[in-house]
C-alpha cells in the first residue's frame, strides 16, 4: 500500500493518522497563534464599499421579492381553502 503525505512535510494534521489537535496548540503557543491569525488576516480580500452595498441591496431586493411571492401565494391558497369550506359547508 501506498502512503500518502503532505506536499508540506511540516503540515501536521494533513492525514486520517495524524490530525490536527487546533486547541492543543493554542494553549501551548497563544501568542504564536495571535500572530498566524494576525498573518493569515492580512492576506484576505476585503470587499470595497461599492461590493458591499450591491450584496446589501441584493439580499434586500431579494428579501422583498420573496415577501412579495410569499404574500401572494398566501393569497392564492387563502382564496381556495375558502373556496373549498364553502363547497363543503
Amino acid at each position: 500500500m501506498v502512503e500518502r503525505r503532505s506536499p508540506k512535510p511540516e503540515a501536521e494534521g494533513s492525514s486520517p493518522s495524524a490530525p490536527a489537535n487546533l486547541s492543543l496548540d493554542i494553549m501551548r503557543n497563544p501568542i504564536k497563534f495571535i500572530q498566524e491569525v494576525k498573518q493569515e488576516a492580512f492576506k484576505v480580500t476585503w470587499p470595497t464599499w461599492k461590493e458591499t452595498l450591491q450584496g446589501a441591496l441584493m439580499v434586500f431586493v431579494m428579501a422583498v421579492v420573496m415577501s412579495l411571492f410569499f404574500l401572494l401565494l398566501d393569497q392564492v391558497l387563502k382564496f381556495f381553502l375558502e373556496l373549498l369550506l364553502k363547497v363543503s359547508i
